[in-house]
């Protein structure tokens, strides 16, 4: 077990330096992109920033990932993955300014976003893990930047309702969200951490309710939901747990529905208004009416649209590029053929992970998957962003099987000893 966590530990002084100069393109890229989502910051220095952080990004990263896989049928699903998504990148390019500019610099729906599977492709190193989780961190930090930058704009009057939705969402989805994998791992965290952490959950929480974003508030219940059943499976007095669980749920059930009815007519109105307003029926109406049985197939390809006038302002042709379910999403892009490939991928890792591992980053790891898996009907995720980096990182820890044999003990002294990088640094440099 000792050979097996040095070899996990051993990085060269030039891989530590590729992993470092990547994800400081990758944050780079990712903060610039969430300052153009809110329309109020210069658009050209944005997408000057999004070009440096790409520029350190993709040679680092293209150096760092290797095609390398412990579980053959990983290895089979994955190529077929991996020809499909070229195929759905061929078939909708067009080489014009417009639709390369799309390409680069939108992360959520660009063509930049169909590079996220190739994370799976990098070496499980626990330097390379433990950068993972500092980058989490830091896209917490500015996403309470933001949020103060942008307060007023967040708490706006119903005129502004849309573009504070929009935004907040923005803010919310591409740096708060991703750091709850760390509330999965609880006790790999120092007691700081975890009290940010969960600053970061409850501040995420409330301006949900008070954005009236309903898939956010369903992010972040079934975060705690999955998060709590981790703490349990790992606990040794399950009954005690449990019963204090109830009984303090009850009674912040009841002082929540009492808080909530008190300010009703106050910041919690519109979540109170929306209540189960239906709107997604619609656009999958227009969905499904849309698609031919070839599309359903093999989709549309990367700019593909569905018919669907009236539903987003300013629109003129009447066409959709984006569908709010990313089921759907990923099937008007790749058809079924996309979604059966990322699902054969996906769903046995989640039990791999979860029923067959020593440790709790694994089973972290799979029910991150399952949490993603259930947030794609209110949501997309499919995108360039933390929260979908974090899925395919989490498939690649779950299909092998030796990082699922360390013992727990281990991983928790690594990652509460921030003093280790400073000895492996040292130990490898030369």
């Amino acid at each position: 077990m000792n050979k097996l966590l040095d070899s996990l530990r051993k990085t060269t002084l030039q891989e530590r330096q590729l992993i470092n100069i990547s994800w400081l393109g990758f944050l780079i890229y990712t903060l610039s992109y969430t300052l153009v989502t809110t329309t109020l910051a210069n658009y050209i220095v944005c997408q000057i920033l999004q070009i440096i952080g790409l520029m350190l990004f993709l040679p680092s990263f293209f150096s760092i990932i290797k095609f390398r896989f412990e579980n053959r049928y990983l290895q089979l699903v994955f190529f077929l993955y991996l020809i499909w998504i070229a195929v759905i990148v061929v078939r909708g390019f067009h080489f014009n300014f417009e639709e390369i500019q799309f390409f680069l610099f939108n992360a959520w729906f660009g063509g930049i976003l169909y590079l996220t599977p190739l994370f799976l492709l990098m070496p499980l190193k626990l330097v390379y893990l433990k950068k993972v989780f500092h980058v989490l961190i830091i896209l917490a930090f500015f996403f309470v930047i933001y949020d103060i930058v942008f307060i007023r704009h967040i708490m706006s009057s119903q005129e502004d309702n849309f573009l504070s939705q929009e935004m907040y969402e923005y803010f919310a989805r591409t740096l708060a969200i991703p750091c709850f994998f760390l509330l999965m791992v609880y006790s790999y965290q120092s007691g700081k951490k975890k009290f940010f952490l969960i600053f970061i959950f409850l501040l995420t929480v409330f301006f949900a309710l008070v954005r009236a974003r309903r898939g956010l508030l369903f992010m972040c219940g079934l975060t705690a939901v999955l998060s709590y059943l981790l703490f349990l499976s790992k606990s040794r007095n399950k009954f005690f747990f449990v019963f204090l669980t109830i009984i303090c749920g009850g009674i912040l059930f009841i002082f929540g529905l009492e808080f909530f009815a008190s300010h009703k007519l106050g910041i919690f109105s519109h979540i109170a208004d929306r209540g189960l307003e239906d709107t997604r029926s619609t656009v999958e109406i227009c969905f499904y009416q849309d698609l031919s049985l070839k599309d359903w197939i093999i989709g549309k390809g990367m700019m593909g649209e569905y018919f669907c006038p009236g539903i987003d302002s300013n629109d003129v042709t009447g066409y959709r590029g984006t569908i709010e379910t990313d089921y759907l999403q990923i099937i008007l892009k790749g058809g079924v053929i996309s979604l059966s490939l990322f699902l054969l991928i996906t769903i046995p890792a989640i039990f791999k992970g979860f029923f067959y591992s020593n440790n709790l980053l694994s089973k972290a790891a799979g029910m991150w998957i399952l949490l993603i898996l259930l947030n794609m009907y209110p949501a997309n995720l499919d995108t360039f962003t933390m929260q979908y980096i974090l899925l395919w990182i989490s498939v690649g820890i779950c299909y092998s099987k030796a990082f699922r044999k360390i013992p727990d003990h281990l991983l928790m002294d690594y990652f509460k000893d921030d003093e280790m990088l400073t000895e492996i640094s040292e130990d490898f440099q030369n």
